[in-house]
């Protein structure tokens, strides 16, 4: 058993870092977000801006190119960061199911030794009353 406690130490261990992995890349994932959320608004700023001030009106274009720029980029990582995302949890998941497989493997060992030690005591507590009642006989 000391064994199989060792090993549900180790895997909660491991099962501890691939979550804390997780929340890493769902951090990254949700900042690459937020950079787009950005650059939504920057943009409907600046539009506003090149309507109602007509020096602005003439980088505009320029603006606009570079800002579809930024936004493919930005969703090429946001892609990128869900499948890390993804593939983050799909590590966790069969870390948890590892981990579980021991403790529960640990929990039957237990009731199994349990099971095992209220038998042993059964028989014990039936053979001295075997021989109590013997001893009645006999008298």
């Amino acid at each position: 058993m000391k064994a199989l406690a060792t090993l549900i130490r180790l895997h909660t261990h491991q099962l501890d870092e691939k979550r804390r992995a997780l929340a890493q890349a769902q951090d990254r994932l949700e900042r690459a977000r937020d950079d787009l959320r950005r650059l939504e608004e920057e943009m409907v700023a600046e539009k506003r801006q090149a309507t109602e001030v007509y020096e602005s009106g003439l980088t505009y274009g320029a603006y606009v190119q570079a800002a579809k720029q930024r936004r493919l980029l930005i969703e090429a990582r946001i892609a990128q960061l869900e499948q890390e995302a993804l593939a983050a949890l799909e590590r966790v998941t069969e870390a948890f199911a590892e981990l579980k497989k021991y403790e529960i493997t640990k929990a039957n060992r237990e009731k199994q030794a349990l099971e095992e030690a209220n038998r042993v005591e059964q028989a014990l507590l039936d053979e001295m009353g075997l021989a109590m009642h013997r001893r009645k006989q006999e008298r």
